[in-house]
């Protein structure tokens, strides 16, 4: 029995490999990354006519955000190796798959908050010309977050 269980798991490890390379590229990320592309491919966020200071601002924000994202996407990633190893235990303990599986949920949480505050602080950093742009856009591409980064660009150098 142990032997068809670690079979297994060597199995879905090894499923698995290929569909891990697709986090490790920077334009995959959920932290908006692959959407800032797209969107800047678009031309949407050329519209908004950025000052140099809300350039700047926004650029930080967006440093910031990523960092963020980038430890709350690990801190995921660590539980649910946990929860792996707790599940694939030889007497798996439900309480505590329960409890790392309310972690997991706390971190999905604290994630969804801070792409709200992420929002939210952007929006700050707009005049209320561009919060419309940016909201007529948002209605017209409602699966399209949009890129604040592609007017940041310099010349031909690219964000993502």
């Amino acid at each position: 029995m142990k032997n068809i269980m670690k079979g297994i798991l060597i199995a879905g490890t090894l499923f698995a490999l290929p569909l891990t390379g697709a986090e490790a590229r920077p334009c995959s990320q959920s932290d908006g990354g692959g959407r800032f592309g797209r969107v800047e491919r678009m031309g949407i966020a050329d519209n908004l006519t950025l000052s140099p200071q809300q350039r700047e601002q926004l650029q930080k924000h967006r440093f910031d955000q990523r960092k963020s994202m980038i430890t709350l996407r690990s801190k995921l990633d660590m539980l649910r190796i946990e929860l792996d190893e707790a599940a694939f235990a030889g007497k798996p303990d439900m309480r505590k798959i329960d409890r790392i599986a309310e972690k997991i949920g706390n971190v999905h949480t604290e994630m969804t908050k801070k792409r709200i505050h992420s929002r939210i602080q952007v929006n700050n950093i707009l005049t209320d010309e561009q919060k419309q742009s940016v909201n007529n856009q948002r209605t017209i591409m409602p699966m399209a977050s949009i890129s604040i980064s592609a007017s940041m660009k310099a010349g031909s150098a690219s964000w993502c």
